[in-house]
């Protein structure tokens, strides 16, 4: 049985001649599709009556925040295809995320897909697995992407939470709405304001409550009281963060930005906020290089983000062999 990788404007495997096409944003010719999480960059646009791969949960998302019917979808955690084992494996960044870890023969290619090693409230750190052949996402795969401690992030964004809140000003947080909104809404819950959610955030929540997410009981922005002027705490979709839902909003307003990018010095500058928190979803330059010790494979293949300074660098300071993926075919076995 062989195994090749291939890149043409989306990653694939290739399986004595079936095709794995691996997070997919465009249209594929693939015998399979595995979709590892429903962020919109990492998802089908379109139906298709392809075989999916993915949880549940993803698949709910997905067919909420795409408005397609995710038809033919496989949720099972491990099972038999064509020969070789398929296992799904929590990757620890958004709800419902998954890695996939394929047996074949007596090899494992193990992919990822976007992925955290550190707790965070209801999301618990990655399954790791022992791999042969790991492919692995590289979006902090920079040695200056050294994050602060969750729990650091956390309690810094409290702080300043509460010291403004004790000024008299209300507070517009912004995240991504899968991720990002779910931990700055058990954030928010532990003060006594108003917590007042975008409506696309609050129908994301109210989804990821069926895959073990829970807060108290927020109100969303469109049923908010007309001419509403108490203080409160607003949580908002990151691209929302000029738009007029913001601006609509009475009251001294603070503004703040969660996201893992504001460790660059000029962050909240750049993008017009009082406060930025480094808060982010997947493992960092040393959790990445953790990562890969811990699943101990014979070969990485980095994708996405610093992908060549990343497979030096586990050259380098681990001793395996890796390089980056490029546009065409490569062997693994």
């Amino acid at each position: 049985m062989s195994a090749n990788i291939f890149y043409n404007g989306s990653l694939n495997l290739d399986i004595d001649g079936k095709t794995i096409s691996l997070d997919p944003e465009i249209n594929v010719d693939a015998d399979i599709i595995f979709i590892s999480h429903a962020h919109m960059d990492h998802s089908i646009n379109a139906e298709t009556v392809i075989p999916k791969i993915t949880s549940h949960a993803t698949r709910e998302l997905i067919q909420f925040r795409k408005g397609i019917d995710m038809i033919n979808t496989i949720s099972f955690d491990t099972f038999d295809l064509n020969g070789f084992n398929v296992k799904m494996l929590d990757s620890g960044h958004v709800i419902g995320s998954k890695s996939l870890l394929l047996k074949i023969k007596n090899k494992k290619i193990f992919y990822t897909g976007d992925i955290c090693d550190k707790h965070r409230f209801h999301m618990k750190s990655a399954e790791i697995p022992n791999s042969d052949i790991m492919i692995l996402e590289s979006t902090y795969g920079s040695e200056f992407y050294e994050m602060p401690s969750i729990t650091d992030v956390i309690d810094r964004s409290t702080e300043w939470i509460k010291a403004e809140l004790e000024n008299g000003n209300s507070l517009a947080l912004f995240g991504y709405p899968l991720g990002k909104a779910q931990i700055i809404s058990k954030i928010a819950e532990q003060f006594d304001v108003a917590v007042i959610l975008h409506d696309y955030i609050n129908q994301i929540n109210n989804i990821c409550r069926k895959y073990n997410f829970s807060t108290r009981d927020f109100i969303s922005l469109s049923n908010a009281p007309d001419g509403f002027e108490g203080q409160a705490i607003y949580i908002l979709p990151s691209s929302s963060r000029k738009a007029s839902s913001i601006k609509n909003i009475n009251g001294k307003m603070k503004t703040a930005m969660f996201s893992g990018w504001a460790i660059e010095e000029d962050f909240k500058v750049k993008i017009g906020v009082d406060e930025a928190f480094a808060l982010t979803d997947h493992a960092d330059f040393k959790g990445l290089l953790k990562i890969v010790k811990q699943s101990s494979p014979e070969k990485v293949f980095t994708f996405h983000g610093f992908k060549e300074e990343l497979a030096e660098n586990i050259k380098e300071r681990l001793g395996i062999d890796a390089e980056p993926i490029k546009k065409g075919l490569c062997k693994l076995f």
